[in-house]
């Protein structure tokens, strides 16, 4: 079972608003409603760039130099 919520119409409206689509009709807002919860499923599943904290530098070694013969 998902854990992601389904979003209001109240606050798709103040998504919208926010993005400045002020005076859209209902309609709209009831399908943008709709379509939360999809939207933000496959935003879910798009893969993250990694912290700078997990980089592979620490794997890597530096071998000291020989002494010349």
């Amino acid at each position: 079972m998902s854990d992601i919520q389904t979003t209001s119409l109240d606050e798709i409206r103040l998504y919208a608003e926010r993005h400045g689509l002020n005076g859209l009709p209902e309609a709209q807002f009831a399908r943008l409603a709709e379509l939360a919860k999809t939207v933000r499923e496959a935003g879910l599943g798009v893969r993250r760039m990694p912290s700078e904290e997990d980089e592979p530098a620490h794997l890597f070694t530096v071998t000291p130099r020989r002494a010349a013969p």
